[in-house]
Order: C-alpha cells, then sequence, then structure tokens
C-alpha cells in the first residue's frame, strides 16, 4: 500500500549543491536585496477594505505545495467515492441473499395450495422452534410479523418479521425470539406496543369483530403475562368468568387494563380511585373484590362466635 499513495507526494524540484568554498564566499557578500530597506518595507502591504477597515493579505507558507495538496484532495475524494459505491454494492448483494434465505423459510412451511403459513405450517415450524403454538414466543413473532389474523402468516408477513427479528434460519429466530422475551418488561414502550397488537391480534377479522370475547380475552391475558404476572390478575380473571353478563372485552378496556394493574401493583385496591375515568367494568371488579373481602371478614367473624359456643 506504500507504493500506491507514493503518486500523492508532492515531487520536488532538484537543485544543484554548492560546494563548501563557494559558501564561505557567500557568507562574506551583503544581502543586496535586503540592504538600504527599513524594517516597514520587509512587512506585507496593508489593504485598504471597502468598510474602512485595513487588512493584509495571507501568504502562503514557504515551500508549500498547494497543488500536490489539492491532487491529494481530489484523488482521497475519488478512493472515497469508490469505496462507498463498492460498499453499496456489498450491502445489496447481502440483502438479496438474505432475502433469498427468508423466502425458502416461508416455502419450507407455507400450505401446498395457498401461498400463507396455515395452521399445519404454524405447527412444523413451531415443532421444529422446540415451542408450543401457545407460547409466550410465539406471540413475539406473530407481533414482529405484524400478523392480521391468528393460526396464519402470509409471505410480506412473515418476511418483515424476519427482517425485524435479523433472522434467516429456525435457529437465528429460536434465538432471537428468546433473547427479545427475556428482555421484555411490561413497563417499557415494547412491551406497550405488545400489549396493544394482542387486542388486535386476537380478533376474528373475517366477520369484522371488534370486541375480544372473554374467553379469548383471558387466554390472551394469561398468555400475554406469561413471564411477568400483575398481582392483581388472577383475581381479574376470576372475577371475569364469575361474570355472565360481560360477554365481551373492547379495545379501551384492554388498554386500560394495563394502567390499572400499575395503579394497583401490590394489589391493594385501596389505592384505586373511581372518579377517575376507568372503564365501568373495573368499578364493578373493585366493588365485587371489597364485598368478597366483607363477606370472608363476616365468616371469619361467625367462626369464632360458634367456636366459642362449641
Amino acid at each position: 500500500m506504500g507504493n500506491c499513495f507514493s503518486c500523492l507526494r508532492s515531487k520536488s524540484t532538484s537543485r544543484p549543491v554548492a560546494d563548501s568554498s563557494d559558501n564561505e564566499n557567500l557568507d562574506n557578500v551583503p544581502d543586496k536585496r535586503v540592504e538600504g530597506l527599513d524594517s516597514n518595507d520587509l512587512n506585507p502591504p496593508v489593504m485598504a477594505m471597502s468598510n474602512g477597515a485595513h487588512n493584509a493579505p495571507v501568504l502562503g507558507s514557504v515551500g508549500s505545495d498547494n497543488c500536490g495538496s489539492l491532487r491529494s484532495s481530489f484523488t482521497c475524494n475519488r478512493l472515497t467515492s469508490t469505496l462507498n459505491k463498492t460498499n453499496i454494492r456489498l450491502n445489496n448483494f447481502s440483502t438479496k441473499s438474505f432475502q433469498t434465505r427468508v423466502q425458502k423459510l416461508f416455502d419450507m412451511y407455507k400450505d401446498a395450495v395457498e401461498d400463507l403459513i396455515l395452521i399445519d405450517g404454524i405447527e412444523r415450524l413451531c415443532s421444529d422452534l422446540q415451542m408450543s403454538p401457545e407460547e409466550f414466543r410465539i406471540l413475539i413473532l406473530a407481533w414482529k410479523c405484524d400478523a392480521h389474523q391468528m393460526c396464519r402468516f402470509t409471505r410480506a408477513e412473515f418476511l418483515n418479521g424476519c427482517h425485524a427479528l435479523q433472522v434467516d434460519s429456525v435457529s437465528l429466530m429460536k434465538n432471537k425470539l428468546s433473547d427479545v422475551a427475556n428482555d421484555l418488561n411490561y413497563n417499557t414502550e415494547e412491551f406497550k406496543s405488545l400489549y396493544r397488537f394482542t387486542f388486535k391480534f386476537g380478533l376474528d377479522n373475517a366477520v369484522g369483530q371488534r370486541i375480544l370475547p372473554v374467553d379469548t380475552a383471558i387466554i390472551l391475558w394469561k398468555l400475554i403475562f406469561n413471564v411477568r404476572e400483575p398481582e392483581i390478575l388472577e383475581r381479574w380473571l376470576n372475577f371475569l368468568e364469575s361474570q355472565d353478563n360481560i360477554r365481551g372485552i373492547p379495545k379501551d378496556t384492554w388498554n386500560m387494563f394495563l394502567n390499572f394493574a400499575e395503579s394497583v401493583s401490590n394489589g391493594d385496591l385501596s389505592n384505586y380511585d373511581d372518579t377517575e375515568a376507568w372503564p365501568s367494568v373495573f368499578d364493578d371488579f373493585v366493588e365485587y373484590e371489597n364485598d368478597q373481602a366483607n363477606q370472608n371478614i363476616s365468616e371469619k367473624g361467625i367462626g369464632k362466635k360458634h367456636g366459642s359456643v362449641l
């Protein structure tokens, strides 16, 4: 590489070297160019500016090779441009190669008739991933794919998911899904994005469903909180199962439950403020819980009374 850059060096003009005797004679000869000039003559001229100010021209340093610097700068720019174009070509090649591998991965699991990964293909993919179809990590895969319907992946959804996860094989997908699952914390914006997606994912778009059936909502709540479960979750789900009049969970109730769970993070409902704009089902839940607590207290009191009689 050293030889490659030798052309960028400025070529110096060769000059004859005077012998020592000539140098001795020159030492005794006064410089005719300087003799007779005062100090002002040696300073650079000062030029008047249009605004009345004065300025002195900037002189280049002795021996500087401005042409050589320009040539070096021009050559370096050309080298940089060439390297950038090479990198773009390599990136395009890498991207096309990645897309080809992801396409082949989709083809391994797609349906024989439709260009979709359906239930059978999802089960085979889950088997290769060594995961259950009802597992939290598979929900993460659906989220990264931005799947619009349960039990199916379109080609575009699957490709988008692989790009988001940066995976092009089953082994990489398995590791990446595990990493994402371990890093998610339900207080983060990323988890909130997954939580909001889950409601949309659970709807049956084929019939234009806009409210989650209670049994579906319960399954999805258990799934999404599989790793980190709020203190209030079990009591909330028990309440929903006991109420025959609650048949569906609308979007605002689903989204607000995350805020509700955070507001009573220790499971203590005494912190609940019914004057806030909560969905009415949360008021019903808190009232139900208070009734259950009062009933337990009464039953304990009756038990003690009977115990004293006996």
